[in-house]
Formats: C-alpha cells, structure tokens, sequence
C-alpha cells in the first residue's frame, strides 16, 4: 500500500464519522483503524480477508458501520464476534470500548491468525482472539454477541437466538429480509430492536434478546 491509499482512507474516515453522527475520536484511535487498514491490504495480497478494500468503501461498509454499533453496546461488559473474519465489527468496537471485553472467534486458521497479529500490532488489551467453531464455544459467558457475516446465517443465528440467556443479547449486522425470517422461527418471549445504518438503504442493526 501506497502512502496516498492510506491518506485516502483516513480522510474518508472522518468524514464518514462525521456523517454517520459518531462521536469525534482521539487521534490514537484514529491511528489504530489506519494501522488495522494498512494490514488489511497488506494480508489481503496473500490471503482474502475482504473484497472491501477501496478507501471510500472500506471507510464507511467495514469501519464506519462496525463502529456504528458501539451505540448499541448498552451495559456489557463482554462481548464475543461470532465468524469475526478481518475483525469487523469486532476490532472497531474494541478501539471505541478500551472498558468492554472484545473476543474474536474465528474458525479459519489464516483469518485467526491475522486477528492476532492485529491484536499485538495496535496493543489491544481488550481484544482477544478463539480459534474455534461456534459450536465448541460457551456462549452464555459473554453478555453481548456480534456478527456481520456470518456463514449460513439463516441456519445458524436461529439457535444461537434461542440459546440467548436471560439479560443476553445478539447484535447483527444485516437486511431486513433476514431479521424477518429469524422473527418467524423463534418462539414467544423474544423480542427485536431494529436500528438503520445511516446512509444505507437497506442494511441495519438488529439487536435480538429475551422479554
């Protein structure tokens, strides 16, 4: 990566905050989203991270949106990234939250992999990552679970929702066709909290928990 690419993306970066109404950040989270960006690009040349890699749309789809949802974080303390892949939203949220708890679980050795190296590369402390699947993982440990791409989503957030513990909640990042098919097949005494994504036409936060 050029030194204008990485110019490019911290510009849009800002002015995508700006414009999606997230709170003005210090420079020293700026400079870690940049530095998360730079090895980004550099891992995606060997291995596919994202097809999100244009400055433009990297700063709004992947960084402005996962930092979005720090909104939503409410009172949790933990919070597990399901299928976290490059590390949205888990990453974004943990450089917005230094206080919550961030864990990464990530399948994929590679992906895993790159998700470490990010941790020590910006000096998270409150970023860890889990090589495993989902379904070797406690769950219930964590007060607040996150996807955004999520393999087989329709299959798999089903159980995972009605897994949810009293005070748990499940925040994802998707298409209203999908949280309409989930709200189907899960039985009474679940609720779900829809939030649009600014600036996007048809994607959202939605957030799934118990009544």
């Amino acid at each position: 990566m050029n030194q204008s690419q990485s110019d490019a993306f911290e510009s849009e970066l800002r002015k995508s905050f700006l414009r999606f109404g997230i709170e003005l950040l210090t420079e020293a989270q700026i400079n870690r989203l940049v530095k998360h960006y730079k090895l980004l690009c550099k891992w995606n040349e060997r291995f596919n991270l994202t097809r999100i890699t244009e400055p433009r749309e990297a700063a709004i789809l992947n960084y402005a949106e996962s930092f979005f949802g720090a909104k939503f974080i409410a009172q949790a303390k933990t919070m597990l990234d399901i299928g976290s892949g490059a590390g949205f939203p888990a990453i974004p949220i943990a450089i917005a939250q230094p206080e919550l708890d961030v864990t990464a679980l990530e399948a994929n050795q590679k992906k895993s992999l790159f998700l470490t190296e990010v941790k020590f590369e910006l000096s998270l402390a409150n970023f860890r990552v889990i090589t495993a699947r989902l379904e070797d993982v406690d769950c219930s440990n964590y007060d607040l679970l996150t996807c955004r791409a999520l393999d087989r989503a329709e299959t798999t957030l089903p159980s995972i929702i009605s897994d949810l513990t009293e005070g748990q909640r499940l925040m994802i990042y998707c298409v209203q066709d999908l949280v309409d098919k989930l709200a189907s097949q899960f039985p009474v005494g679940f609720k779900v909290e829809v939030n649009q994504i600014p600036e996007s036409e048809g994607r959202l936060i939605a957030i799934f928990s118990r009544e």
